[in-house]
């Protein structure tokens, strides 16, 4: 079984809540952000931070191997929250309150490339969208093991090898592609062809290394075809590909100069600074204008980043994926743990849920809401707020619209029926049973992941418990009669999953508008006393209150904000970096665009300096 942790750290937490009764052990006032790291399946293992070295630096067929020590940390094991790119480590969920400490956190020196950047590296490098391993077409990373923390395991090894040299052999088959490699003759006689693989080592390992080529590695890499018997020119040309598609040099991203002392640490070089902006951003290589601004040692102080941040950042075609990603592991989209996208629907009782595969388009509605929101110059709470929605054949109707294309369209849905990211299709639909709505799944979402309240971990024993026999008119007198069987579950349910729940007993099954439930025929109440954590509670009497409330929650702002700055650094949170986020959850407190939130994670000296780890 291929291993399931990821390198980035996001929000994760104990979900058997979501899928069971359970006895309230938690602190009722709230905790803070949860610091597991994402999975898009399986489970992670403390918090784990590896750190390592390469231990080759290429043969004769110019390979290496990236390893290094274990991660050390500490942490209870627990399902990893998700994300489209992996699986990763995760703690319980929940990570004591944080305060700040001024410093530069450890960090590693050679973290691997994760695989959704692995993918975009080789289709901006070398146009490379598709490659067969053996299994048919895919994107390159398909074939690979999904991210993991610590040292490099033999398997995975061989899989990086397997698939670089299936992309060497389909670049030099292809025209187009391989003229991002090589744009001389290595056939040319006398000194020309070797002087053309020099030069292309030299041209190309800049961009695929990310930084200027040793003379020791051009002679290195041209030492590859010096075998017996001698290679084709273009088999030599192949083999050098390969060679750099499976140095450690190009699937890591180190950070090894030690050129300038700062403190404990080192200030990294111009070189590396360019390479985390770029893989942190823009999730790929540096673009020619910032190589340049590395050429020139241009990315040594604050001001020099921010005018390179904030012209990338405008891009939003290259900054979109780390916006839908991170927004992914926000609300639990990609955790096989959650109940995104998991469940079907009665097609006879929700005839508007046309088939399995209209969850393609919930999930794109969901990305195109947060992307909107961020490059709209949103807020936080917008996330809760906006009415904005992307409609197709597969959505339009639940909302009350109509549409008979398949791609998404911009509409402004009700604002009083649909605020936020909750009430879009995608949320309702994956936060439901088969036949009926489920409040304590949508109830436990809020109460965790929005409003930061700790329930406690479910007791095991009321796993499988059922309501009494008998009639009932809406899901919500089904489920407090479900509750009641238990002073112990009425103590958690009650008090605190519910009652966000059957707020959003007005939206169906699959996220339709609905007054009447399809259980029983009876009138839906979505009033409830939600409680909001630290002693605030309020009755609500719609979702939009409800969202109105959760925007303006300060815990939930501090949250989302340390997810931020766990996910962008790729590390879990610490005293460090929780300065960083404070500093930005009292800018998203005061209405500040989300999107200066990724100029502002460039600005720290952590950005600018690393401190190695133990």
């Amino acid at each position: 079984m291929k291993p399931s942790s990821r390198l980035f750290v996001g929000l994760s937490a104990t979900l058997g809540i979501l899928t069971s009764l359970a006895s309230c052990t938690g602190n009722v006032g709230g905790m803070a952000s949860g610091a597991g790291a994402g999975a898009s399946s399986g489970t992670g293992t403390g918090n784990s931070s590896g750190t390592g070295n390469s231990s080759g630096t290429g043969n004769s067929s110019g390979t290496g191997n990236s390893s290094g020590a274990a991660g050390t940390g500490s942490g209870t094991a627990g399902t990893g929250s998700g994300g489209s790119v992996g699986t990763g480590t995760g703690g319980s969920g929940y990570v004591p309150s944080i305060t700040c400490a001024p410093g530069i956190p450890a960090t590693t020196q050679l973290r691997r490339m994760q695989n959704w950047q692995y993918d975009a590296v080789v289709r901006d490098l070398l146009g490379v969208t598709t490659v067969d391993v053996g299994a048919g077409a895919k994107a390159p990373s398909a074939s690979l093991y999904a991210d993991f923390d610590g040292p490099m395991v033999p398997d995975a090894w061989r899989i990086y090898n397997d698939v670089g040299a299936a992309i060497a052999k389909a670049v030099m088959a292809n025209a187009t592609m391989k003229a991002k490699f090589i744009t001389c003759d290595p056939a040319a006689a006398g000194t020309a062809g070797q002087t053309c693989l020099s030069n292309t080592i030299k041209t190309f390992g800049r961009k695929a290394f990310r930084r200027p080529l040793a003379d020791a590695e051009v002679t290195r890499f041209l030492a590859v075809g010096m075998g017996t018997p001698a290679p084709t020119a273009a088999e030599y040309a192949e083999a050098i590909l390969y060679s750099f598609l499976v140095s450690p040099s190009f699937i890591a991203l180190p950070e090894l100069d030690t050129t300038v002392p700062s403190g404990s640490g080192y200030q990294l070089s111009s070189y590396e600074v360019a390479q985390r902006l770029s893989f942190m951003l823009w999730g790929t290589i540096p673009d020619d204008i910032l190589n340049t601004e590395a050429d020139n040692n241009r990315l040594t102080t604050k001001d020099q980043i921010m005018t390179q941040a904030t012209r990338m950042i405008a891009v939003r075609d290259k900054t979109t994926p780390l916006v839908q990603l991170f927004h992914r592991d926000w609300v639990q989209m990609n955790n096989g743990n959650a109940h995104w996208w998991n469940g079907d629907h009665d097609m006879s009782k929700f005839p508007l849920y046309t088939s399995p595969n209209v969850k393609t388009s919930y999930a794109q509605e969901m990305d195109n809401f947060f992307a909107e929101i961020v490059f709209s110059n949103g807020g936080y709470k917008d996330l809760f707020t906006s009415p904005v929605g992307f409609i197709n054949k597969d959505n339009a109707a639940i909302y009350g619209m109509s549409n008979t294309g398949t791609a998404l369209t911009k509409v402004n849905l009700d604002p009083v029926q649909r605020p936020g990211f909750m009430t879009r299709a995608g949320f309702l639909a994956s936060y439901s049973h088969y036949d009926m709505t489920a409040p304590i799944l949508r109830g436990a979402f809020i109460t965790i992941f929005m409003i930061g309240v700790n329930p406690g971990a479910p007791d095991p024993s009321f796993t499988m418990i059922q309501p009494p026999a008998g009639t009932y008119a809406t899901v919500r007198e089904r489920t407090d009669a479900l509750v009641n069987q238990s002073a112990t579950c009425m103590g958690c349910h009650t008090a605190v999953v519910n009652p966000p729940g059957y707020v959003m007993e007005n939206y169906d099954a699959i996220g339709a508008w609905q007054t009447v439930d399809k259980l029983g025929n009876g009138a839906i109440n979505p009033v409830a006393m939600v409680n909001f954590g630290d002693g605030n509670i309020k009755q609500i009497s719609n979702s939009q209150q409800l969202m109105t409330e959760l925007a303006n929650i300060p815990k939930g702002q501090a949250m989302y904000a340390q997810n931020w700055v766990a996910f962008a650094y790729a590390r879990q949170p610490n005293p460090n970096d929780q300065c960083v986020a404070d500093g930005i959850s009292t800018k998203l407190g005061a209405g500040g665009p989300i999107l200066n939130v990724l100029a502002d994670l460039t600005q720290a000296d952590s950005f600018r300096v690393r401190v190695r780890a133990p």
